[in-house]
């Protein structure tokens, strides 16, 4: 029996890693007896759609992250148009990703105003731009707690547990799905040691006594605790510590301004901070590194983390959302505080030799097919058997 599944999502783009893992499940879908259907501003050219709606940006972009408020009242309205205003057929299953329509069947959050809201706090603001952005914080925190008040969804999906106690803190009812994006173990593997690690350590200059933090990230450095990492090892340093960063990814006008920023900071950072730039490789950096540091404000699930992790790093993670499911205290790695004095001394500890930490197998991991699978069950249980109309749209 053919099904029509509608996805709602602004951008329909690879780069994304939570969005590449949706799309990346088509096949499987499809297999299923779905035919999808896609509601977007801009949509990769490799991603194939059955059927596909344009909706136009009309400026929303320069909005940042209150962007998804515009999509979020275009895609409403259109639902309202087409299946309540026109009568036509309505899917089977709407699928939004992210909470953007509160008349769906299943909703997909990657993200936690709640938690977000409250590490700003611990942050503080002390730029115009970071009072905005808790600003729109707060309109997008109170925009989730709204939907949750009236959606039809029967389902909500999360990547990790923490993200799924904040929600049931607001909406004890809803029915809520753990499903971690899913990870390449044909590329992240403990083998890439073997293969990376002395070509990329030469390549980057770096000695045989260096212990190489490697600290990933694409952008949201001050949010993902760039500037924690530099403090923290800087005081490590100033104690003998012979330890180096490794920052992996990032664009060039990026970059440029963090290290300008460097520069007024921490002067001497050339000696002992690498860039590797943009890459689509971070496994071959990973694999240079002695350790993965991520000292992160607030996350949902770092995707890096997994990867990390994968190849046989230990883990240095601040206790943000989802580090629950990846970091075992004392085993595979250790939870440091939102302070760099504090995070110095339990770095200091490994860069010694004085703790060292245990082999463990990846516990949260799913590889893709394995994320398609559990992706495609939900999504027939959202169309039921009868596949009746809904309502309130």
């Amino acid at each position: 029996m053919k099904r029509r599944l509608l996805v709602l999502d602004p951008d329909f783009s690879m780069a994304s890693p939570s969005m590449k893992a949706v799309l990346r499940s088509f096949p499987e879908i499809r297999a299923a007896g779905f035919d999808i259907e896609g509601w977007f501003w801009q949509c990769d050219e490799e991603v194939k759609l059955d059927y596909m709606t344009r909706i136009p940006v009309m400026g929303a972009r320069c909005l940042r992250p209150l962007q998804a408020l515009v999509y979020s009242v275009q895609a409403s309205v259109l639902l309202w148009w087409r299946y309540r205003l026109c009568g036509k057929p309505r899917p089977d299953v709407i699928y939004s990703i992210v909470p953007y329509v509160a008349a769906c069947d299943v909703a997909h959050s990657q993200f936690s105003p709640w938690d977000w809201g409250r590490r700003m706090r611990m942050m503080g603001s002390s730029s115009l731009r970071e009072w905005l952005e808790r600003f729109a914080n707060d309109l997008i925190r109170c925009w989730n707690e709204f939907f949750l008040l009236r959606t039809t969804a029967s389902l909500l999906i999360v990547p990790s547990d923490a993200v799924a106690a904040d929600f049931r803190r607001v909406e004890p009812r809803m029915s809520i799905e753990v499903l971690p994006n899913s990870y390449d173990p044909a590329r992240f593997h403990p083998g890439v040691v073997a293969k990376f690690r002395d070509v990329v350590r030469n390549e980057l200059r770096l000695a045989s006594g260096d212990k190489v933090f490697a600290f990933v990230s694409t952008g949201h450095y001050r949010r993902k605790g760039f500037w924690l990492a530099v403090d923290g090892l800087a005081k490590v340093r100033a104690k003998g510590g012979q330890a180096k960063l490794l920052v992996v990814g990032g664009q060039p006008a990026t970059l440029d301004a963090l290290q300008k920023k460097l520069d007024s900071r921490c002067q001497d950072w050339r000696e002992w901070i690498s860039f590797s730039g943009s890459t689509s490789e971070p496994e071959r950096y990973l694999a240079a590194a002695d350790g993965f540091l991520f000292p992160s404000w607030s996350e949902a699930l770092a995707l890096v983390e997994v990867e990390a992790a994968a190849c046989g790093l230990p883990l240095f993670l601040t206790p943000h959302h989802g580090s629950e499911m990846v970091l075992r205290e004392g085993v595979n790695g250790r939870i440091l505080e939102f302070d760099s004095d504090a995070i110095a001394s339990v770095l200091a500890e490994f860069v010694s030799g004085k703790w060292v930490p245990a082999a463990t197998k990846l516990e949260c991991g799913l590889d893709r097919a394995a994320y398609a699978e559990r992706l495609t069950t939900l999504l027939l249980k959202a169309a039921g058997p009868g596949c009746s109309p809904k309502v309130r749209i």
